[in-house]
């Protein structure tokens, strides 16, 4: 491949891209107010027009690969296309130039929204209350294990220390269950690549505070013994978490919540087609079930005779793991996203995302092993 010249090779002495006006503001010379021996005397930068640089970066910039100029295939996170006007309203400056510490007075649009977005992944989870403050998937995670971890100490089963997980796991539940300060169980899966349910059942004890499940797993595959699952689960003692990460495929159809789930992460980057990638920006929001709730972290927003306003709660949450309420730019594209699909959009989207995952596995079977079955 032939190296591309970078924008200093370009440059060509005199050539300019912007002509300055003359300063109409009085005054002495940075050489008087700085002094000479802190002054450069040359700036090494290139000198290009505007239409080389226009021409040079928007070059560059077609050579990116991304979601605007292909499919993306990422197993779980890939990416799908990102709306531009979901970009044209996070950067409207009634969104963009409010100050979180601004009072909740001047805040109301933004509250509201935030208020909305919680109401939208609680029905569409399944599940009773809803915090934003997570910025990532991994850290909703954190979040929704230090809410049970919370919630056994105080109902005085603090004692329970194990997280259990299948070998199908995403690496960031046992990671996550690590850094809350669990000890993890890993069980193996079935041979038609679901939860084994007898060695789940050998592996729930007196001891485990939770079991962490993807659904779909990370093998496409949706566990149809979800219910029975929850059921052993519960019966145990323990928690249901749901790994969000491939919401994309059930969404609208399925709502974890009611199979059973106590609590859940979305991945607003990848599910509610906000971009992400380089490391972000994401937003990972926790759902939960009634008796969870007081755990979320702090502040959430309530609504009361029509206005908006920040709940604190009370000594019983885990405190704050966001330094204000979230990746707010990535909530609004996500809210935006919601509201052009509606309801049956949302569930048309999923329907549609796992016929197009049937239809590469189609393409790919007769040259690929696959292990489990030949549908997603």
């Amino acid at each position: 491949m032939k190296p591309e010249p970078v924008i200093y090779e370009q440059s060509s002495p005199g050539r300019t891209g912007i002509v300055w006006p003359e300063t109409d503001v009085p005054g002495k010379g940075a050489e008087s107010l700085l002094g000479k021996e802190n002054l450069r005397e040359e700036l090494n930068l290139p000198e290009v027009s505007q239409v080389d640089v226009i021409r040079h970066f928007t070059h560059l910039s077609s050579l990116n690969y991304g979601v605007d100029t292909g499919f993306y295939p990422l197993g779980s996170c890939t990416m799908k296309y990102n709306p531009k006007i979901n970009e044209e309203i996070a950067a409207h400056a009634d969104f963009a130039s409010l100050h979180p510490l601004q009072d909740e007075d001047d805040s109301q649009g933004m509250l509201q929204v935030l208020f909305d977005m919680q109401q939208f992944l609680a029905e569409i989870s399944g599940m009773s209350a809803v915090t934003l403050q997570p910025s990532a998937g991994a850290q909703g995670e954190f979040t929704a294990l230090m809410v049970f971890k919370r919630h056994h100490e105080l109902m005085g089963e603090g004692h329970r220390n194990i997280v259990v997980v299948p070998d199908s796991s995403h690496g960031t539940n046992p990671a996550t269950a690590a850094r809350c300060g669990y000890q993890i169980r890993k069980i193996n899966s079935g041979p038609d690549g679901l939860v084994d349910l007898d060695a789940l059942t050998s592996a729930l004890g007196p001891d485990v505070a939770a079991f962490m499940l993807t659904n779909p797993n990370t093998l496409g595959l949706f566990d149809t013994n979800i219910e029975e699952i929850a059921k052993r689960v519960h019966a145990a003692g323990a928690l249901f978490y749901c790994d969000g990460a491939n919401m994309n495929a059930v969404m609208g159809i399925n709502r974890p919540g009611d199979c059973g789930f106590d609590a859940m992460h979305f991945n607003l980057h990848k599910t509610f087609a906000a971009p992400h990638g380089g490391g972000g920006p994401g937003s990972g929001p926790v759902a939960v079930k009634d008796f969870l709730a007081p755990y979320l972290p702090v502040p959430v927003v309530k609504q009361e005779n029509g206005r908006y306003f920040l709940d604190h709660g009370d000594d019983r949450s885990i405190g704050k793991v966001h330094a204000f309420y979230g990746n707010t730019g990535v909530i609004v594209k996500s809210y935006a996203y919601i509201l052009s699909l509606g309801a049956e959009g949302i569930r048309k989207t999923s329907e549609n995302a796992v016929l197009n995952a049937n239809y590469l596995l189609n393409k790919i079977i007769d040259a690929y092993d696959v292990p489990y079955g030949n549908r997603c």
